[in-house]
């Protein structure tokens, strides 16, 4: 079904015309109205969201599972990188002790080889995130994770130095300084957290490490890229830049993480990406921002994350330079790997499930992957009110992409909405257009799931119905002549709550 949805997306694009636009929004007869002007492209629409994606932590990487899904979600999606917690835990076997009895430790990079030939194999590439402490090198026995991740500092630098650097070289002989050089190298996960849950020793400890780290990696090769803090809500940035600063720390940008439902919680829709906005200004506009993790914050398999994907993936377009969602699958174990196909114990909300069926914000990332880039006018623009629920944009480059979401944060007000779009612009006036939707009554398996019975164990066939259950399906919906301007056609769709419409002109 899902190759199906794929020809046919391809088919209605094949005679599309590059030029189109969508512009203003009025009320009339209680359906917004938005119409369009031709011609103006008003920016390049950044496909941030592609650039990386997370997943659980580095062994898992090496499942079969995982990478069959890590496969489809590369194809499906356009995920450049991937990134991973614990690529230096002792489940990932890097840090031995000595052969024969000697005294000492040796480094084994046989693992993660295997996983990076592995990801260079599928066209992806690794963000190196440089966690955790391997237990030989530990200075302490703190752990966190299922996985016994040891968050503590290094006992010795000079032997930590030696690990880092002797993995620079390794990467580099094995791939060659041209690959390895467009990686990038993020120092630890979280330091700030909880606090104390992935490191023990506080932002000044923290800093000094990073610098540690940091500067064995460009002893190796200057023009590998390394930076941090890597922080969760946004912390720390002014500290960190103000350290690099004063004592000539190398950093080549900077990281952290957000969730929309970190303290004090979504205010409005807008809130997220408020804080994204401010981080950038805290950075400044010269230096690469990148948020590594993120995600909607309520972990189900609603159609609520859809909604959310697209909104804050249209308004962080011009904000960061990626924004890697957390994460793409549920084979994930911080807590251990449940066997529940919709867990809702889960701390963060995978793409797929455990199955490799696909949740409503797969798809909505899958409409985003086939969108062009090419950002076409649209006024008014409502994306950034908060005081509204219903955004439309529109996209070219890959034909004429129109976007339309019903998204609030929850407990907010949010209604179902009617809405026409009126198009001009088009070298020839069509008669139909093809439609994509996500929303409770489509792409959604979970409800599919539960008239089974909520099985903990579905059969393989019960797996394939689910994914049936997922498919993006296309619907022909009308173009009819436009009343109010000459040579444009309109279409009128329901927004529901919580609902992305894809709808797509050839």
């Amino acid at each position: 079904v899902l190759l199906y949805a794929s020809n046919m997306h391809n088919w209605v694009l094949c005679a599309v015309s590059l030029f189109a636009l969508v512009c203003v929004c009025f009320v009339d007869g209680g359906a917004l109205q938005f119409q369009v002007r031709s011609d103006v492209v008003v920016s390049p629409f950044r496909h941030v969201f592609e650039e990386c994606v997370g997943s659980g932590h580095a062994a898992l990487a090496l499942r079969a599972d995982f990478q069959e899904q890590l496969i489809q979600a590369h194809h499906d999606l356009g995920f450049r990188r991937i990134r991973f917690h614990g690529l230096l835990v002792d489940d990932m076997s890097v840090v031995l002790p000595a052969e024969n009895g000697n005294p000492g430790v040796m480094f084994s990079f046989f693992n993660i080889d295997r996983i990076f030939d592995f990801l260079l194999k599928i066209g992806m590439k690794p963000l190196v995130e440089i966690s955790f402490m391997p237990s030989l090198l530990a200075s302490g026995n703190k752990t966190w994770s299922h996985y016994n991740a040891n968050i503590t500092p290094p006992k010795n630098a000079t032997l930590w130095s030696n690990l880092i650097s002797s993995l620079a070289q390794h990467l580099i002989q094995r791939y060659g300084a041209d690959e390895v050089r467009s990686w990038h190298f993020e120092v630890w996960n979280e330091p700030n957290c909880c606090p104390d849950f992935f490191w023990d020793q506080g932002e000044e400890s923290y800093f000094r490490f990073y610098n540690l780290t940091a500067q064995a990696i460009k002893s190796v090769d200057k023009q590998l890229q390394v930076g941090g803090p890597a922080t969760a809500m946004s912390g720390w940035l002014d500290d960190f830049l103000q350290f690099c600063t004063k004592y000539n720390v190398p950093y080549d940008f900077i990281s952290t993480h957000e969730y929309p439902t970190d303290p004090p919680g979504p205010q409005s829709r807008t809130f997220f990406t408020n804080v994204l906005a401010n981080s950038r200004s805290v950075v400044g506009a010269n230096t690469s921002l990148f948020y590594t993790e993120y995600d909607d914050g309520y972990n189900d398999a609603s159609s609520y994350g859809a909604a959310f994907v697209v909104y804050q993936n249209y308004m962080a377009r011009d904000i960061v330079d990626i924004l890697s969602f957390w994460v793409f699958s549920d084979i994930f174990e911080e807590a251990g790997l449940y066997p529940d196909p919709y867990a809702k114990w889960m701390p963060v909300d995978g793409l797929m499930n455990v199955y490799g069926v696909p949740k409503p914000n797969y798809r909505a990332f899958q409409l985003l992957h086939w969108a062009g880039d090419q950002l076409l006018q649209t006024t008014p623009d409502t994306f950034s009110s908060a005081n509204e629920t219903v955004s439309v944009f529109g996209v070219s480059g890959n034909g004429t992409s129109i976007f339309i979401v019903n998204w609030n944060v929850y407990k907010l007000p949010i209604v179902s909405q009617d809405v026409t779009v009126t198009v001009t612009g088009l070298k020839e006036l069509k008669k139909q257009a093809v439609a994509y939707y996500i929303d409770e009554n489509h792409t959604t398996s979970y409800g599919a799931w539960e008239s089974m019975g909520s099985p903990l164990y579905p059969s393989p066939s019960q797996v394939d119905a689910l994914k049936k259950a997922s498919s993006l399906l296309p619907q022909t919906i009308a173009l009819v002549p436009s009343s109010s301007s000459s040579g444009a056609v309109q279409f009128t769709v329901t927004a529901l709550p919580y609902s992305v419409i894809n709808v797509i002109i050839a």
